[in-house]
């Protein structure tokens, strides 16, 4: 009877303790988004990336959801053999809203010729990603800082 009354409490206490450690805070969440939208550009899929992508996406430059499929559509064409680097300087994380600012170095090939479209050698390009949660996961809603009106050095 007594193990009974100590075994509830304990059992309890390892179910929370199992929640808290496996269960994924919203950073960690926005973290994988980051990696999945990196390794979706590495190998050209546009699906998974604009999964990540919200329909209410809008920039500074009033570029939308659907010109931003268009424009990875072009880009995955022309471009091959592309290496991201990137660093994630600082996560922000409100109720219904995140940002996160990354450093990043992007390096593709067209045809023969090799380019950094973000950053160059020496320097990384400073990006802000802006996040609204949804009712289950978190998208993508802005990005300032990628769509430079000036090519970086070494842009072909």
């Amino acid at each position: 009877m007594k193990t009974r009354y100590i075994l509830i409490p304990v059992m309890l206490l390892l179910s929370a303790l199992v929640v808290y450690v496996l269960y994924p805070t919203d950073e960690n969440r926005i973290r994988k988004i980051i990696s999945n939208c990196g390794q979706a550009i590495i190998s050209e899929d546009i699906d998974g990336l604009m999964g990540s992508i919200s329909y209410n996406y809008l920039d500074d430059y009033g570029n939308s959801y659907l010109w931003l499929k268009t424009a990875f559509q072009r880009v995955f064409e022309q471009l091959s053999d592309i290496k991201i680097e990137k660093n994630i300087i600082a996560i922000s994380v409100n109720d219904d809203f995140a940002e996160v600012e990354l450093s990043a170095r992007v390096l593709a090939s067209r045809g023969e010729e090799k380019g950094y479209i973000i950053g160059d050698p020496a320097t990384t390009g400073k990006i802000k990603v802006s996040f609204e949660k949804t009712a289950n996961k978190w998208l993508i809603t802005k990005t300032e800082g990628v769509f430079d009106k000036n090519p970086p050095a070494g842009y072909w």
